[in-house]
């Protein structure tokens, strides 16, 4: 009895400290989904509260003459889809299953924003775009019916977003949708029912058959772009997350979709895509809890430019910020010779309570970075200063690449200036001195903007 009374006691004692790991790993667990669901939960909502308006703003459109008392109803359009897209991003579900969904809100939005600008310069609402309309408020109502029946899905108890939640996850091993993820695969397939749209937008589909130009043609792993990714993101040891495949991502930049799992289940979740040529980071997200802000932005921006610089990406400028939920988002443009170059945009998001860099998006640098042959300017600075207003105090003026709405790329002078207490950028072509564009720039409470 003696000889076997020990060795029982040690089992039963590896059994419980077993059994409490096991028991906190749960907890630590149920926390976590908890929260998650919580955040699914309010994307969805917010999804289908903004896809009902987009259907009324489209509606409105059909109403009106298009003249320059309609560009308020244009502009909510605009605001509406974005944050409709940013709502369906946040879902736990692949470009598979929601690609022709997001294309559809991308560019609702962006040809809203195309169409504020025709009207505000005098040109009237053609027949061709009066049909682009009718086709998108088509569209919307079909996506706002087929949300409102998923919602009452949820309302009757046949349906949860944590069943979403499960059903994505399923699809990543299995392959296919299951469960809540099938309801959303249902409504991109009625999407794809309609036609695609031509017109002047960096969202139009004609676009759509452009390809990335920065990311090198060397091939790349799965175990390499694990080890990539755990080398890039901006955590104090690696040792302590599990990385894994996740899946493949087919969308503009295809690749691995790479999950990086804490080891201890306090750390948050980080999610990312490393591309198949190149092996490039396209963007990653950190899911953990932020507190309380304890970093200024300028401290912020230190620590994005900081983390730039040690990730390769040498010789860039921030342009904008916004700031949301303790952290702030910033935007950062490389310069080569001086010459900024808006299209090869970058954006890091930081962490305001410690300065970690929770996130980082590479997709307009990657898309669009390649050895630009850059003119002598035509005119000079103080002729490009002489086509702005004489009203306007000019506090800077720089040479800038800027993107076109057609996907070109115009070579232009940036001049920044003041007049009736507001800020404007004036764009003046260096090469034939016309105005290329001209954009507001809103500071707002919680950043800098344009429009």
């Amino acid at each position: 009895m003696k000889r076997w009374g020990l060795p029982a006691l040690v089992g039963l004692l590896i059994l419980a400290v077993a059994g409490f790991w096991g028991y906190r790993e749960y907890q630590n667990k149920v926390v976590l989904e908890n929260y998650l669901n919580s955040r699914y939960q309010m994307s969805f909502y917010n999804l289908i509260n903004r896809v009902q308006n987009m259907e009324v703003l489209l509606g409105k459109t059909l109403a009106t003459a298009g003249d320059t008392d309609n560009t308020l109803i244009f502009s909510e359009i605009w605001l509406q889809a974005e944050g409709a897209r940013e709502n369906l991003t946040q879902l736990p579900l692949t470009s598979d299953i929601v690609g022709r969904t997001a294309k559809f809100l991308a560019q609702s939005g962006d040809f809203a924003r195309v169409e504020v600008k025709k009207i505000t310069s005098g040109q009237s609402l053609a027949d061709e775009e009066f049909n682009i309309l009718n086709s998108l408020y088509r569209q919307a109502s079909q996506l706002n019916r087929d949300l409102q029946s998923m919602e009452r899905q949820v309302a009757d108890g046949r349906l949860t977003v944590a069943e979403i939640t499960q059903s994505a996850r399923q699809e990543l091993d299995k392959g296919a949708p299951t469960g809540g993820s099938s309801n959303f695969q249902s409504i991109d397939q009625q999407m794809q029912g309609f036609p695609t749209l031509i017109y002047d937008g960096p969202f139009s589909d004609h676009l759509d058959r452009a390809a990335p130009v920065g990311l090198g043609n060397e091939p790349t792993s799965a175990d390499e772009a694990r080890n990539i990714a755990r080398k890039f993101v901006d955590i104090p040891d690696d040792e302590s997350y599990r990385a894994q495949v996740a899946g493949r991502t087919k969308e503009k930049i295809p690749g691995y979709t790479i999950e990086l799992i804490p080891r201890n289940g306090q750390a948050g979740r980080i999610v990312g895509n490393v591309s198949d040529k190149g092996g490039k980071i396209v963007w990653y997200m950190d899911s953990r809890t932020i507190g309380a802000p304890k970093l200024s932005i300028d401290q912020a921006r230190d620590k994005a430019l900081n983390f730039l610089e040690s990730r390769g990406y040498q010789n860039t400028v921030n342009v904008y910020h916004q700031t949301q939920d303790n952290r702030v988002i910033f935007n950062f443009i490389p310069q080569e010779r001086g010459v900024v170059l808006y299209p090869d945009q970058l954006k890091v998001s930081v962490a305001l309570d410690d300065g970690q860099i929770i996130g980082f998006d590479a997709r307009g640098y990657l898309m669009a970075h390649k050895e630009r042959d850059i003119p002598a300017p035509k005119i000079s600075d103080s002729e490009a200063r002489g086509k702005v207003n004489k009203r306007m105090a000019i506090t800077r003026t720089r040479l800038a690449i800027i993107p076109t709405d057609d996907g070109k790329e115009r070579f232009s002078y940036e001049i920044t200036g003041d007049i009736n207490g507001e800020t404007y950028l004036v764009y003046v072509n260096a090469i034939t001195g016309k105005t290329d564009n001209v954009l507001k720039l809103i500071e707002q409470k919680n950043g800098i903007l344009t429009m």
